[in-house]
């Protein structure tokens, strides 16, 4: 009968039959019953599991929470399923160990270093000298002084030489302690407060930039003007010699020359600027500034300018950056520069910049006086050459050349109206209720007006038009509360039913609307005519011609 063999789990992890011999899974020789030799090999187990299964390299059947002695690290391992992982111990290689966890540790046997694993990497322990070379280190250390009084100082070593010494006291070493004869040897007869340097390092210095140094040769620094920056004098300082030239820059880019008691002041670097500036009430303000690549001078923060006398602008374009442009003057004259009807142009006039980057989604507004309305002898076209006329921009590099109308809007117009772009006249009236489109309305109710819930109502009043053409007492209200009343006209109502052009239309009630036979109709039930057929039964918003009985 097969010995099945279980691990601790219960798991079977091999079935052996009668007889025979299985090396291969696990590091353990397992046999049948019956096998001849079983002795040796039972012995053979007993000293390899004493011995931990010692050798150079892993077992290589080895299973989860086997242990293996490393013959070359001198090292007990344990297999936790994925790899063998140092037991009690720290893992003594020439490279970081891989597949670590937190808390593991290693010795870097090359450089003789100490790390530890944080989780994400490995860090430095100590020491931080790598093995073979000086010792390179800040340390902390107590030296005795020529008083005896032991004074606390940092030492700052590379490769084995004391190149530097911070301290908060200036002090003597004691040449007859240790560590102050130490010090004394390294270059320190006297400790400075501060950071030192060792006078035994050749050519020892502090490479940088200083903020500061108490002289410069022997002489006080605050006695020398420096050539190289900003500085100040007590005395005069002047060039005593007419034609000669003070030159500021690298390249000698600014000069100031004085010829004939005339002075010029001239940037000579192409394409670079002269700015002139002023401290205005603790603010540096630039208020002239030349630009040498465009030719151009600027008066960026100058606030009020006043020009003595006229000012004439030669160029394309004047562009005036300002949230309010007042002028004094009762005529603004624009093409002054046109001298015949032929140079005319189309559009003279204003234009609304609406956004001039590249994700503007309105466009430009025109208010011009447009040549293209030519003189015809009527009053539609005017009768001036030409007609004052509120554009969109039509886009593109002309943005003219494909512009269409727009609404101008005002409180009152003084005109004469040819022609209305909406069909119907309505009135604002007083609602007891909202009223939508098409509603067919009586007077009456709360207020003015209310919905005509009655069929063949003999007091049916209009229409809620949509857009009328003209529309009276229009500030009395809103929508909601004031509706608009078609009371003759082309316009939109709510119909139900179907009608041939012509039929009479009455109310139906709940605000609605239907043909009437002509038996049902009289003066005064009667609120339109149908415009067009209507074929479907729904109730839908349909045209008619209101006040037409």
């Amino acid at each position: 009968m097969a010995y099945k063999i279980n691990n601790t789990f219960g798991t079977q992890i091999v079935s052996l039959s009668d007889g025979t011999l299985d090396t291969t899974t696990t590091d353990l020789a397992l046999f049948g019953k019956g096998y001849a030799g079983f002795g040796e090999k039972l012995n053979e187990n007993l000293v390899k599991l004493l011995e931990n299964f010692n050798n150079t390299s892993a077992p290589a059947n080895k299973i989860t929470g086997q242990l293996w002695f490393d013959q070359t690290n001198k090292q007990i391992n344990v297999y936790d399923g994925t790899k063998f992982k140092p037991v009690g111990s720290t893992t003594n290689s020439t490279t970081a160990p891989t597949n670590a966890v937190q808390g593991d540790t290693w010795f870097d046997t090359t450089n003789k270093q100490f790390y530890v694993y944080g989780g994400t990497a490995w860090t430095l322990i100590g020491p931080t000298t790598v093995a073979g070379s000086g010792v390179t280190t800040a340390t902390s250390e107590t030296v005795e002084d020529n008083t005896g009084v032991n004074r606390d100082i940092l030492k700052l070593i590379a490769n084995d030489a004391v190149v530097g010494v911070v301290s908060n006291l200036a002090f003597t070493p004691s040449s007859t302690e240790t560590a102050g004869a130490a010090l004394i040897a390294a270059g320190y007869s006297t400790v400075a407060q501060g950071i030192q340097l060792s006078s035994s390092v050749a050519s020892a210095k502090f490479r940088g930039t200083a903020t500061d140094a108490d002289a410069l040769g022997g002489v006080a620094a605050t006695n020398y003007l420096r050539a190289n920056a900003n500085d100040t004098t007590s005395g005069t300082l002047g060039i005593l010699a007419d034609g000669t030239t003070l030159t500021l820059g690298a390249g000698s880019d600014i000069t100031f020359t004085m010829a004939s008691d005339n002075l010029t002041v001239a940037q000579t670097t192409q394409d670079k600027d002269i700015t002139i500036t002023v401290n205005d009430g603790g603010v540096t303000k630039t208020m002239i500034h030349a630009d040498g690549s465009e030719g151009r001078l600027n008066l960026p923060n100058c606030g009020n300018v006043h020009i003595r006398g006229d000012l004439t602008i030669d160029g394309a374009t004047t562009t005036t950056e300002s949230s309010t442009l007042r002028i004094e003057d009762n005529i603004i004259e624009l093409n002054r520069n046109i001298s015949s009807n032929a140079g005319m142009p189309n559009f003279t006039g204003l234009k609304v910049n609406r956004g001039q980057t590249s994700v503007a989604t309105e466009q430009d507004l025109f208010w011009v006086w447009d040549e293209t309305f030519a003189d015809d002898g009527t009053t539609i076209y005017g009768n001036a050459g030409g007609a004052w006329t509120a554009y969109k921009s039509g886009g593109g590099d002309s943005e003219l050349s494909a512009a269409t109308l727009v609404d101008i809007r005002a409180n009152i117009v003084h005109a004469t109206s040819t022609s209305a772009q909406y069909a119907d006249l309505a009135e604002r009236y007083a609602s007891d209720m909202p009223l939508s489109t098409g509603e067919v309305v009586m007077l009456g109710g709360a207020e003015e007006i209310t919905r005509c819930d009655t069929e063949l109502c003999d007091k049916v009043f209009g229409v809620v038009s949509e857009s009328p053409a003209f529309l009276m007492n229009a500030s009395a209200g809103n929508n909601e509360s004031h509706p608009m009343v078609a009371l003759k006209g082309r316009v939109l109502v709510r119909l139900k039913g179907t009608g041939k052009a012509g039929d009479r239309v009455v109310s139906a009630g709940t605000g609605e609307a239907r043909v009437a036979d002509i038996s049902e109709c009289t003066a005064f039930n009667v609120l339109g005519r149908l415009i067009k057929d209507k074929y479907n039964e729904e109730t839908t918003l349909t045209e008619c011609v209101i006040g037409v009985k």
